[in-house]
């Protein structure tokens, strides 16, 4: 019970703390790549964006290289 209660706690933080950097963070950026041009966004979107990539980079990475998760 105890547990569960500490993970819903996390989760509103966490919800909390991007909702902060959404609204800390959204001024227009457009981003330069080598001669490319990115559409402007809001910084809280490249952001996110960034952060979700790197999740979804160490998911696959992890199940290529035969990691499991100790329980």
């Amino acid at each position: 019970m105890i547990l569960k209660l500490l993970r819903i706690v996390i989760a509103l933080l966490l919800v909390v703390l991007v909702w902060l950097i959404a609204m800390g963070n959204n001024q227009l950026v457009a981003l330069t790549f080598m001669g490319w041009t990115t559409p402007g966004l809001p910084l809280f979107v490249w952001l996110l964006s960034v952060l979700f990539a790197g999740l979804v980079l160490g998911v696959v990475l992890g199940r290529f290289s035969g990691g499991r998760a100790k329980r």
